[in-house]
């Protein structure tokens, strides 16, 4: 399970750093798709940070949880 959750971070690193190639592309061009990718950045850098903070509180929950159920 926590093997997932650390993919799921990875993929989310992932999409932001195409999404900012992307953007570095589209600099100065006046193309509506470079607000997509800006968005498609930040609400990627979000999902990041939330991940990775759900996977830490899970964490802690599974080291207070008895061994012995």
């Amino acid at each position: 399970m926590m093997r997932m959750f650390k993919i799921v971070e990875v993929a989310w690193i992932v999409v932001a750093v195409v999404s900012a190639l992307e953007l570095i592309k589209l600099w100065g061009s006046g193309d509506t798709k470079f607000w997509l990718f800006a968005g498609a950045m930040a609400v990627a850098i979000f999902m990041f940070f939330f991940r990775r903070k759900q996977r830490q509180r899970y964490e802690r929950y599974q080291q207070e949880q008895p061994e012995d159920k």
